[in-house]
């Protein structure tokens, strides 16, 4: 056995300090046939709690029983449970990262404009935590204006989006627009936001010492007095 590489990989941010649980989630495209290495790079590399959830569609490209081998848990299912409780709410909740890849154009219109009809979908319009869409289109689609309108509204309410990038078409191997980001892409804009997120900004923590410091201030003042009487 060799000693692998350092992570994370120079030029990648480190892990935000107070963030564990990321929700993966892989719609229909070939690029949820990598999700695997992606978990490994957030749960080896960095360390993180890692949890799956796949769209009907998705798990025709990649093997559940694989991811859940990989992250330790059952992969969250398309649709809600019979007899269950408000899962989208459950995982909105426990995510404190969400990263979307692949994400068809299906999967990103219908998140851009709050079509909650899948477990999927309804959790990243409930989520509260940053969601980064890696897009994985047709390379006809990459440059057309559903994809455009959707990728708009989605950075308009606040979510990252990476690609899509240049790649190889499976149907033609031809070079071809509208091919998913590379994890390391994806990874590095998620945790660039989770640390922004996690982040006091300086203005805000020196007003803290400062309101602090005057409490102390007072009180010490005010033990004075009682010592005195």
């Amino acid at each position: 056995m060799t000693a692998g590489p350092a992570w994370p990989p120079p030029g990648l941010p480190a892990k935000p300090p107070g963030v564990e649980r990321i929700l993966l989630i892989g719609a229909g495209a070939i690029g949820a046939a990598q999700l695997p290495s992606l978990v490994g790079m957030l749960k080896f590399g960095y360390g993180f709690d890692v949890a799956v959830c796949l769209t009907a569609a998705g798990r025709d490209f990649v093997s559940p029983r694989a991811l859940a081998a990989l992250t330790g848990r059952p992969v969250v299912p398309p649709d809600w449970p019979a007899e269950s409780g408000p899962a989208h709410v459950e995982w909105a909740d426990w995510a404190q990262g969400v990263i979307v890849w692949p994400a068809t154009l299906n999967f990103l219109s219908r998140c851009a404009f709050g079509l909650a009809d899948s477990l999927p979908a309804a959790i990243v319009l409930s989520t509260t935590a940053p969601v980064v869409f890696a897009p994985s289109v047709a390379a006809g689609a990459a440059e057309g204006g559903p994809l455009r309108r959707a990728l708009r509204v989605l950075r308009q309410d606040g979510h990252g989006v990476v690609g899509p990038v240049m790649g190889h078409a499976v149907s033609t191997g031809e070079l071809s627009p509208g091919a998913c980001a590379p994890p390391e892409a994806v990874v590095e804009e998620l945790t660039t936001r989770l640390r922004a997120s996690t982040s006091v900004p300086a203005e805000e923590e020196s007003a803290t010492h400062d309101r602090h410091r005057v409490q102390d201030a007072a009180e010490r003042a005010e033990d004075t007095a009682h010592d005195a009487v």
